[in-house]
């Protein structure tokens, strides 16, 4: 495993060809519950038969989390860990840069503690360009890691339905926008009354970050009048567009290596007296 200073000259070199974030560039993360000493939740119990008091090995940080964010959840009780680390291509190329307690709650749930752990770790690795997570994160986490200038390459959360974007009219022309799995995509009708999404690739709106206003928004050229932000008129960009789509080949190829933290989770859970 090669020390921190290595991994931080290593990040810094571009990507083969100048454009796009090498694997040595993004920060994986995910978080994983490991179980509980016991599946006792009370230090004594009472046993009814002969009236003795039990006396039972309790995890006090020990509850119920959810996983699975990108699929149907699941419970497990036990206490919840959060990794962080940078991997460069090859093996034995990685390096573990944060490891923190996830206590859950609104302010301690898993996608939280991610962004502060991201944000921190940012600041002090030069070159760092972007994050790999699982669907935890929303339009709320990907909008302020954004802000920090950081990609966020994560798959899009199943809960986020289509929306209406825009309607561009051009003479008798019309295109009505959607955002749709994470991209802009044009709702074209048949003659049956149906309809269906096609990617529009000639289109290029903003993504990542949900305007609000304090932000300069611009003004409209047509009108000369202030484009409301996207808090005004209820839209939450960086809940429906994602800077690298889903569908897109670039999600495809960097994607993927999110899954090298389950190894991580694998060793923890191996270190532990019966995986407990």
């Amino acid at each position: 495993m090669p020390s921190n200073r290595r991994w931080l000259r290593a990040c810094s070199r571009p990507g083969p060809h100048g454009t796009g974030p090498r694997r040595g560039q993004l920060l994986a993360g995910d978080a994983t519950v490991p179980k509980a000493p016991s599946k006792a939740e009370q230090a004594t119990t009472e046993d009814t038969a002969t009236g003795w008091v039990l006396s039972h090995r309790v995890d006090p940080a020990a509850q119920v989390y959810y996983e699975n964010a990108e699929k149907a959840k699941r419970a497990a009780r036990g206490t919840k860990w959060l990794f962080a680390s940078g991997h460069e291509d090859g093996y034995w190329r990685r390096v573990i840069l944060a490891f923190c307690h996830v206590a859950g709650g609104a302010y301690e749930d898993e996608a939280a503690v991610a962004v502060r752990t991201f944000t921190r770790l940012s600041s002090h690795l030069p070159g760092c360009l972007g994050v790999l997570y699982n669907g935890a994160f929303r339009g709320t986490h990907r909008d302020a890691l954004a802000r920090q200038g950081l990609l966020v390459i994560n798959k899009q959360h199943g809960a986020t339905a289509p929306r209406a974007y825009e309607m561009l009219r051009y003479g008798r022309c019309r295109h009505d926008l959607w955002c749709q799995d994470g991209q802009i995509a044009e709702r074209v009708g048949l003659d049956d009354g149906t309809s269906y999404a096609s990617p529009a690739a000639t289109v290029r709106v903003p993504v990542a970050i949900t305007t609000t206003p304090a932000d300069r928004t611009g003004t409209d050229r047509a009108t000369g009048k202030r484009r409301p932000s996207d808090t005004e008129r209820d839209f939450h960009r960086a809940e429906h567009l994602q800077q690298i789509p889903q569908s897109t080949l670039a999600h495809q190829l960097l994607y993927p290596y999110r899954s090298d933290a389950e190894s991580l989770h694998n060793q923890l859970d191996q270190s532990l007296w019966n995986r407990r």
